[in-house]
Formats: structure tokens, C-alpha cells, sequence
């Protein structure tokens, strides 16, 4: 069982800037295209008070890489975007099955980082089955 929580506030630039963006609605409808061309993930992009993000949770049997695929395009369109994706993956192979995974997106990189909130689900989350044991 995959579950995922996640968002990404789009910015052309990571640099201070005092005006609004030039480009940001031409690097909105760019990442609306390459997500479109996505075949099973296609989060909506919306806009409150001048900003533009996604939102998205998902609960499926496995985990889809096109999830990633979005926080990587939006690196490369608009390098200024940030955010965050909280990922468990009870049957993940790299050991972290018992963990959530904490994706973040910063100044264009997309680091994997260590979970200290929820994480170890058991016992932070669950019980241990104890009838597992027998």
C-alpha cells in the first residue's frame, strides 16, 4: 500500500524579487502541458492570493514514478519552485518500509531526506501485529 501527500508552489526563481514573476504564466502553461503528457498522474494547478501550486494525495497498491516525474519537470521549467512529498511505502525494497520518505524540492534539487515525525510507522503509527510472529 502506497500512501503519498504532497505539494509544489511554483516560482520561476529562487532569487528575491520585488515585482511579480515575468514568465510565471508561461512556465504555468508549460508545466500544464508536460503534465498532461503524463499518462496516469496529473495533479490540477491552481492559484490563491498571485500564487500558483499542486496539491495532491494519493492511496494506491503501488507506487507510480511518475509521481517524481512532476517535481522533476517542475526543477527544470522553473527552477525557483519548492515543496514537499511524504511518501510510505509498506512494501518498499530499499528499506525503508517502515518509514516515510521525505522528498523535498529546493532551489532546483530533489533530495530524499530522512522522516523524524512518523517515522518508524510501527510503533510511532501502529501497533506491531503480534500475531505475525507465530
Amino acid at each position: 500500500m502506497v500512501e503519498l501527500h504532497g505539494w509544489i508552489t511554483f516560482r520561476e526563481t529562487y532569487k528575491v524579487f520585488i515585482e511579480e514573476e515575468a514568465h510565471i504564466d508561461l512556465l504555468i502553461r508549460k508545466i500544464q502541458e508536460e503534465i498532461n503528457n503524463l499518462s496516469w498522474f496529473k495533479p490540477k494547478i491552481e492559484a490563491q492570493n498571485g500564487d500558483w501550486f499542486i496539491q495532491f494525495s494519493i492511496y494506491a497498491n503501488r507506487i507510480n514514478p511518475q509521481i517524481l516525474e512532476v517535481f522533476k519537470l517542475c526543477r527544470k521549467i522553473a527552477e525557483g519552485s519548492y515543496g514537499l512529498i511524504y511518501l510510505y511505502d509498506d512494501e518498499d525494497t530499499n528499506g525503508n518500509e517502515n518509514a516515510f520518505q521525505v522528498f523535498s524540492l529546493a532551489r532546483g534539487e530533489l533530495t530524499n531526506k530522512k522522516d523524524f515525525y512518523l517515522s518508524p510507522v510501527i510503533p510511532t503509527i501502529e501497533d506491531k501485529d503480534e500475531s505475525l510472529e507465530n
